[in-house]
Parts: C-alpha cells; structure tokens; sequence
C-alpha cells in the first residue's frame, strides 16, 4: 500500500462505518484509528494519528505535483479531508461533518490517486501479526509495572516500549517509516547504554534479566516485519536490513551483559 492506498483505507473507515450522527468525532476517529477507547491519553493519541495523516496527505501532494498532476485534480477532496482531520473538530459530532468530507467525488480522487501511485506500493502488516506485536507490548509492558527492579532499568525498557508502541500506533497511517525511525531509536540507546546496561544487569535479579531478554525478543520480531515489508516495497532485496543489522546486534548486546 502507498501513500495514497493508506489514506483511502483511512477515508473508507470513516465514510463507510455505520455510527450516531451524535457521536463525538474524538470517538470517530478511535474507531477509525483502532485505538482504545478507554485509554486514559486517548485525546494525545487521536491528535497524533491526525498529525501523522495530515502530514501523509502534504506527502501525497507533494508526490502528485512532483508527477505532473493538475492540483485541480485533488485538491478540493484532500481540503476537505484535511479539515475534517483537524484537532478542532475533536468535540463535535460526526452528524456535522459528514456530509462535506462523504462527496462521492472524494473517493474518487483518493482512488485515483492509489492508482497512480502504484509503484510506490509496500506490502502490509497482516492484521493478527499487528495484533500480536500490540498484544506482546502490551503484556510487556504489565510485566515491566510488575517486576522488581531498578528504576534505571526500567525507564530504559520503557523508552523502548514507548517507542515501539507510538511507531505502531501509526502504523496504518504512515506505513513502514516510523517503525525504522523506532528501531534505530532502539538500538542506538542500546549502543550508547551499553556500559551503564551493564553494571546495572550484574545488580539485577533474574525477572529483570527476563525482561530484557523479552524487550530484546520483541525487537527482533519487529525488525523482522519491517524487513519483510521492505522486501517488496524494493523488489526482493532489503535496503536497511534491520533484522539483519539491528537484531542482532541487540542480541549480542545482550548476550554479553553479565
């Protein structure tokens, strides 16, 4: 999926669900986003989304000038698009915005749009295999507010959990960059920490060895999706090898620490 794929996908969520004309579009665009409703930061997380599509849809822009595409050809459906998303209108109803952004013609355009865009496409995330990876952070990060251990250790293995987590709350946004963006975020806090990393694991007990071991698994199994992706998005061979480069070198990372 391109650029333009990912914004359809979003589009049609939102036009095409059934919902109360009353419902907030804070609640719409939860729905639309997959995110949980009941999240204590739910307004931080839905303005993130809508930041990371907004700036996704000045990408798609950009890439259909750079094309040679007449802006008349888009821009009146991506405006409309572009003031729904806006944070301002978190607080009032669906019923009250969804005539302008539904226009039959704003499909078209982002339809189009996929159409020519096409050889920028990049293979998906399945959905169970996201879900996995969310579930995994999720019981990491429960284990993480469970176990005994240093505060240091602990706010490292939560920087990497947060990171990880904010790449993937993106994802169906932004596609397969912001979790390369998160990933190198990670192995470089574990090339910089490495010593400090160190002397706090030959302190630490086994739960908080286990921990880090899982943090690290997690990891892993992210570089790897990511790798797979970037497989199709360039024919077959992998340009940035993050299961190759990244992986490992957190595994022997690990490894050595006593």
């Amino acid at each position: 999926m391109n650029t333009a794929g990912r914004l359809l996908s979003i589009y049609t969520r939102l036009i095409g669900t059934a919902r109360a004309n009353d419902l907030p579009m804070i609640k719409v665009w939860a729905e639309v986003f997959e995110l949980p409703t009941d999240s204590p930061s739910l307004d931080d997380e839905v303005v993130t989304c809508l930041q990371a599509m907004r700036a996704e849809m000045e990408l798609l822009q950009t890439s259909l000038l750079a094309m040679g595409a007449p802006e008349e050809l888009f821009e009146v459906a991506m405006r409309r698009f572009r003031n729904t998303a806006s944070p301002v209108y978190l607080n009032q109803s669906w019923g009250g915005l969804k005539d302008e952004v539904s226009r039959s013609e704003n499909a078209l355009t982002f339809n189009w749009a996929n159409w020519a865009l096409r050889d920028e496409d990049e293979n998906d995330l399945a959905a169970d295999e996201l879900a996995a990876l969310r579930s995994e952070l999720d019981s990491l990060e429960k284990s993480l507010q469970e176990t005994e251990m240093a505060p240091y250790l602990r706010a490292f293995v939560q920087r990497q959990v947060d990171a990880i987590r904010a790449a993937l709350r993106v994802y169906r946004v932004r596609g397969v960059k912001p979790i390369e963006q998160a990933l190198r975020t990670v192995a470089g806090a574990y090339g910089l920490e490495r010593s400090r990393l160190e002397a706090e694991l030959a302190r630490a007990a086994e739960p908080a060895r286990t921990l880090l071991d899982r943090t690290t698994a997690l990891v892993k199994n992210v570089a790897e999706a990511a790798d797979a992706i970037d497989k199709i998005r360039n024919g077959g061979e992998t340009v940035y090898a993050l299961a190759t480069n990244v992986a490992p070198f957190l595994l022997t990372a690990a490894a050595a620490m006593p």
